[in-house]
């Protein structure tokens, strides 16, 4: 099975502002809102690495831990809004992060495969840290990651 790449942002816009703030960041065009229910948003173009197409879809975080028990944090709990890289895999999902660190957009971010491991964050004013292979964005793994994401909120 392929790995799944999510780009999570904490950010009080909307959905459709956020999709805007892409498609000018990322090169990307062709909005199909609501292709996926829940205000969904599907935006594809040209890879960034010059190679094939890129696809995103832009929604809400439904992963969050509203309620989360002690120990059930999770670092993405304060990222309302998930980018899933459709195309391209892990190379294009941290060329999707690394465009989107550096557009000056001033939101904090991670970069999660599999919706289990941390791969990077970047925070604004702060940088860009990458995570040692293995490092799951639940609380076991607090200590690798507190820091570097936006605050959480313990159960």
């Amino acid at each position: 099975m392929a790995e799944e790449y999510g780009v999570f942002l904490d950010t009080g816009l909307g959905l459709g502002e956020v999709a805007e703030q892409l498609k000018g960041a990322l090169g990307l065009g062709a909005s199909l809102e609501g292709s996926g229910g829940d205000g969904e948003v599907g935006l594809r173009g040209p890879g960034l690495s010059g190679v094939g197409v890129l696809g995103v879809s832009v929604h809400r975080n439904w992963h969050v831990l509203v309620d989360a028990e002690v120990g059930e944090a999770q670092a993405i709990d304060p990222y309302g809004v998930q980018v899933d890289v459709l195309d391209g895999g892990g190379d294009e999902a941290r060329a999707v992060f690394e465009r989107l660190a550096g557009a000056g957009l001033g939101m904090a971010m991670l970069l999660v495969e599999d919706v289990t491991y941390l791969v990077a964050a970047y925070l604004p004013d702060v940088g860009t840290h990458y995570f040692a292979a293995g490092v799951s964005m639940d609380e076991p793994d607090i200590e690798a990651w507190r820091g570097w994401v936006s605050e959480v909120r313990m159960g």
